[in-house]
C-alpha cells in the first residue's frame, strides 16, 4: 500500500494541480479531463446541441472574442478540483481549473474587473468588494477562492449580543402589556417608561455596544480580506507548512489508481459539524453541544465516492467510513439474515423495481441503548444526560429483543409491478356569483402501479388475533384466506390485501396475486443476479427503466417529452443501487446506471445524447 501510494503521489505531482490542495482540507471534488476526453474528444462536445449552446452564450458574454471551447484556453487534457478547507472559523472553498494560456479567459473579464487586477511577478488577481472572494491566475492555472468568516459572527454576534438582544426584547414584552393594563394608574403617578432617564440611558448604553460591534465588525473584515489573499497566494504557490494532500493517506486511499472520471472525498464530519454550526448559535440552555457527544458520532467518519463511465453502465461506488466504536454498534443492525422466501414471490417479467431492506431488529434493539448512552455520555452531570442513561437501561431490561425479532425481524421487500390506469376520487371546490364555495367529489384517472410489501413474521397468533378483531370491527373483508381493507379513504386508487404464509406477511394491491401466493400458484421468476443482490446485501434497489416508460401512456408525459418517448424507450435501461453489509468499518455501496450498448459511443456520450434529445430542436 505504501509503495502503491507513493507511486501515486508521484504521478499526480508531475501532472496536475492537486499539489496545490492542502493536506488539511476537509472535502474534495475532482474531475479528470484526460480521461472524460478519452470518452469524448471536445469536438464531438462542441458539436452536440449542449456543447453548441454552450459556445454559443460564450460568444455572446465575450461580444464574439471567443467562439468555441477551445478558446478559452483551458487545459482539458488535465484534471480540475474544488476543495473545501476549515480552519480556526474559516470555511475556504476553492476551484483549480488548469489552463493552457490565460489569454482566453481575460477575454471573459469584464472592465470593471481587468482595471482592479493587480499582477505580482508571474501571478494576477482581483478581488470583490468585501474582499472575501479572490480570483487569481497565471499562466497554468485560474483559481477562485470563496471564503466565509464565522470569527465575525462569533465575535460580533457572540452570547453578549444575544443575551443584550434577549433582555431588549422581554423588558419591551413586560412593559407593553403593562401599559395597557395599568394606563390609568401610571397617568396618576405621572410615569412614562419610554420617555424616562432609566430607558433613555440604557438605550444609550446598547448604541454605544451597537457602535462597538460595528467598528469590530469592520476592523475585522479588513483584516479577513488580507488573511483571504494571503492564503489565495499560498495556495497557487503550493507552498504549506502542513504539506498538500498528497501526503494525506486517507484521501490517497481515496481515488485508488485514479481511474475515476470524477471523483469525491469528504472527510471528518465531526470538525465540519462543529464549526459549520458553532455552538453560540444554538443557544444557551438547548445547546445540544452541552448534552450530546457530537465526537461520539462523527469522529473519524469519511466519505468517498468515485464515478466511472464504462461502455454500457455508469458506476457510482461510494465507501462510508466510520470509527471502530460506532463500528461496533451499527454492524448488529446490517447482520440481519434476509428470507429467501420473498424470491418465490416474485417474477421479474411483470416487475417495474423493488427495494430490499436486510437490518436485524434484534441488533437495533441491542445497540439503540449503547449508542444513545454513549452519544449522551458527556461525564456532565446533567440531568437530561443522566435521564437518558437511566431510560437506556430501562429500555434495555424491558425489552426482550429475541422475542420481538420474532414479530418483525428487520427484514424486507417491496416490489412494484404492472402499470395500469385507475380511476382515482377527489375532493374539489366549486364557488358561486358570491365565491361561496362547496366540496364536490370527483373522478380522473391516473397511472399507478400494483405493490406488494412482505417482512417475516414467526407470530403467526398475532396475525390471526389482529384478523379476528379487524373481521370483528368490519375493517377487513375475508376472501379465501385473503383480507381486505375496508376502510381506506374514498382517495385510495387501490384496493389493499393482506395475508400470511411461510412465516412472511404480505401487503398488496393486487388481490390475483395475494390469491396466487395463498394457494400455492404464484409462478415466479428472478435471475440469479437479482437474487444474489436481494439476500447478499443490506439493502437493494432496482428500477426497471425500459419498462417503466413503455407502460405510461403518452398522455401522462409532459407535452414537450411526448414525440420522444420512442427515444426514451428504446435508451432507456436498468438502475441499480446495492449497499454491503459493513465490514471493518467500512460501509461500501454502488449505483450502476446500464445504459444502451447500441447507438452510443459509451455511457458518457448517452448522458450528453439524451441531453441534446431533451434540449429539442
Amino acid at each position: 500500500m505504501a509503495v502503491s501510494a507513493f507511486c501515486i503521489t508521484v504521478s499526480l505531482t508531475a501532472q496536475d494541480l492537486v499539489s496545490k490542495i492542502p493536506s488539511t482540507a476537509s472535502a474534495v471534488v475532482s474531475i479528470n479531463g484526460k480521461n472524460l476526453l478519452q470518452l469524448m474528444s471536445l469536438d464531438e462536445f462542441s458539436n452536440s446541441k449542449f456543447g453548441t449552446l454552450l459556445e454559443k452564450e460564450l460568444a455572446k458574454d465575450t461580444n464574439g472574442k471567443l467562439e468555441t471551447l477551445e478558446d478559452l484556453g483551458l487545459d482539458y487534457d488535465n484534471s480540475f478540483y474544488y476543495f473545501f478547507e476549515m480552519k480556526e472559523g474559516v470555511f475556504t472553498n476553492c476551484f483549480l481549473v488548469p489552463l493552457n494560456s490565460s489569454k482566453g479567459f481575460l477575454s471573459t473579464l469584464r472592465k470593471r474587473n481587468l482595471d482592479k487586477t493587480i499582477t505580482e511577478g508571474d501571478i494576477s488577481y482581483f478581488q470583490n468588494y468585501s474582499g472575501d472572494t479572490v480570483t487569481m491566475w497565471n499562466e497554468n492555472v485560474l483559481m477562485f477562492v470563496m471564503a466565509i468568516d464565522n470569527k465575525i459572527e462569533e465575535d460580533v454576534y457572540g452570547y453578549d449580543y444575544y443575551d443584550d438582544y434577549q433582555t431588549e426584547t422581554v423588558i419591551e414584552e413586560i412593559v407593553e402589556p403593562a401599559e395597557e393594563v395599568t394606563e390609568s394608574s401610571e397617568e396618576i403617578q405621572g410615569v412614562d417608561y419610554y420617555n424616562s432617564d432609566a430607558y433613555k440611558k440604557e438605550q444609550e448604553q446598547r448604541e454605544i455596544k451597537r457602535q462597538e460591534r460595528r467598528e469590530k465588525r469592520e476592523a475585522r473584515s479588513k483584516e479577513f480580506s488580507k488573511e483571504v489573499l494571503a492564503n489565495a497566494k499560498k495556495i497557487i504557490s503550493g507552498t504549506y507548512a502542513s504539506k498538500s494532500i498528497l501526503t494525506n493517506t486517507n484521501y490517497i486511499k481515496s481515488i485508488g489508481k485514479g481511474k475515476q472520471e470524477a471523483s469525491v472525498w469528504v472527510n471528518d464530519f465531526a470538525t465540519i459539524y462543529e464549526q459549520a454550526i458553532p455552538s453560540y448559535m444554538l443557544g444557551g440552555d438547548f445547546n445540544p453541544y452541552n448534552y450530546m457527544n457530537i465526537d461520539k458520532l462523527y469522529k473519524g467518519v469519511s466519505v468517498a465516492a468515485k464515478l466511472d463511465f464504462d461502455k454500457d453502465q455508469a458506476v457510482l461506488k461510494t465507501e462510508y467510513t466510520m470509527s471502530d466504536e460506532i463500528a461496533d454498534l451499527y454492524r448488529p443492525m446490517y447482520n440481519g439474515k434476509i428470507n429467501k422466501n420473498f424470491v418465490k414471490y416474485v417474477n421479474e417479467d411483470k416487475l417495474l423495481g423493488y427495494m430490499s431492506l436486510n437490518l436485524s431488529t434484534e441488533g437495533v434493539l441491542k445497540a439503540y441503548p449503547k449508542l444513545a448512552t454513549s452519544l449522551f455520555d458527556t461525564n456532565s452531570g446533567e440531568t437530561l444526560n443522566e435521564s437518558v442513561a437511566l431510560g437506556a437501561k430501562l429500555f434495555s431490561m424491558l425489552i426482550d429483543e429475541e422475542e420481538a425479532a420474532k414479530i418483525i425481524r428487520g427484514d424486507m421487500f417491496l416490489a412494484l409491478t404492472n402499470l395500469s390506469e385507475k380511476e382515482v376520487t377527489y375532493t374539489d371546490y366549486e364557488y358561486d356569483a358570491d365565491f361561496n364555495y362547496k366540496e364536490v367529489e370527483k373522478t380522473k384517472t391516473e397511472t399507478i402501479p400494483d405493490f406488494m410489501y412482505m417482512f417475516t413474521s414467526e407470530e403467526q397468533e398475532i396475525f390471526n388475533r389482529l384478523v379476528r378483531i379487524g373481521l370483528k370491527e368490519n375493517k377487513l373483508e375475508a376472501m379465501n384466506g385473503v383480507y381486505r381493507l375496508t376502510d381506506l379513504p374514498n382517495s385510495t386508487p387501490f384496493n389493499m390485501y393482506i395475508t400470511q404464509k411461510d412465516n412472511t406477511v404480505f401487503f398488496g394491491s393486487s388481490l390475483k396475486d395475494m390469491t396466487a401466493i395463498k394457494s400455492g400458484t404464484f409462478v415466479a421468476k428472478l435471475s440469479g443476479e437479482h437474487k444474489k443482490n436481494i439476500t447478499k446485501n443490506a439493502s437493494s434497489i432496482y428500477v426497471n427503466g425500459k419498462k417503466i416508460v413503455s407502460e405510461i401512456p403518452v398522455e401522462s408525459f409532459p407535452r414537450d417529452l411526448r414525440d420522444k418517448v420512442d427515444f426514451l424507450t428504446s435508451n432507456t435501461e436498468d438502475i441499480k443501487v446495492n449497499f454491503h453489509k459493513i465490514k471493518g468499518n467500512t460501509m461500501k455501496g454502488e449505483l450502476i446506471w446500464e445504459t444502451p450498448s447500441e447507438g452510443h459511443k459509451n455511457s458518457f456520450v448517452y448522458f450528453i445524447d439524451m441531453i441534446d434529445v431533451l434540449m429539442g430542436k
